[in-house]
């Protein structure tokens, strides 16, 4: 019970980033999916911030700390369940989380979430970029070839890529 997992928070719309600061000043590890995007408008450029999955805040922490934030933090609504229904909170394994925030982080292409069921890929290493050596699976959305990172219940992260970038680790059965 006193080990580390990475939960899924459930905020109030636009309190991500102070649900966040919150648990951060308990000490906790949490994670926010931003990237920083220039945006066109019609009479100049601007850096801005976007959120990839609003309202959601991914928290690295014990269970009892999980249960306790939930009473402690304002406009923390709920952690996401394994099932609808169930009590049992969704979990991110460590390195699936590793490689999401690598994902994020990286500045090749835009990434893009999808709650399409994807059918399992290729496994693949990757060889350059900000996801170097990260072994991930190799996918299709509409006709273009992405990295997909899953997260459970939300879907998959997925980046667009060259496929020179990655080789090949294990062949999807057919």
């Amino acid at each position: 019970m006193n080990e580390l997992h990475w939960y899924i928070a459930c905020t109030r719309s636009c309190q991500d980033r102070n649900v966040a600061e919150a648990l951060s000043a308990r000490g906790l590890q949490t994670y926010v999916a931003i990237r920083r995007e220039v945006r066109q408008w019609s009479d100049r450029k601007k850096l801005v911030d976007r959120l990839l999955i609003p309202r959601i805040v991914f928290v690295r922490c014990t269970e009892v700390e999980r249960r306790n934030s939930l009473s402690e933090i304002p406009y923390l609504t709920h952690y996401l369940s394994e099932k609808p229904g169930s009590y049992k909170p969704a979990v991110v394994p460590d390195s699936q989380m590793e490689d999401f925030i690598a994902m994020v982080g990286s500045v090749n292409g835009e990434v893009t979430l999808t709650d399409r069921p994807l059918r399992p890929g290729d496994m693949v290493r990757v060889k350059t970029g900000a996801l170097e050596g990260r072994i991930v699976e190799l996918v299709s959305i509409d006709g273009k070839d992405c990295l997909a990172v899953r997260l459970p219940l939300l879907g998959a992260a997925c980046i667009q890529i060259d496929r020179n970038s990655v080789e090949l680790l294990q062949k999807r059965e057919k």
